[in-house]
């Protein structure tokens, strides 16, 4: 399993999902719109647990830091770059 999901989309998913699992718990939002809620925070933070998100993979999107091979002494604008 590759991980898809950077550092920093771990740390909002967490959030919006307590977020989300707060206002379900909440008065303000019951029945099946509470269910929903679960559903979705559970869901973000399963993501963010594993560092693996299914939708972002449909999408072909990918937020987890690869290992870079840029350095600082190197130009990255000295034309071997492909176009």
């Amino acid at each position: 399993m590759v991980k898809n999901v950077g550092n920093a989309d771990r740390v909002v998913r967490l959030v919006v999902a307590a977020g989300l699992a707060f206002v379900a718990f909440t008065p303000a939002v019951d029945g099946w719109m509470a269910t929903a809620f679960y559903v979705f925070a559970g869901y973000l933070a399963l993501t963010a647990l594993i560092g693996m998100c299914v939708i972002y993979r449909l999408l072909d999107v990918n937020t987890h830091d690869q290992e870079a091979t840029y350095y600082s002494g190197e130009d990255v604008f000295d034309g071997r770059g492909g176009d």
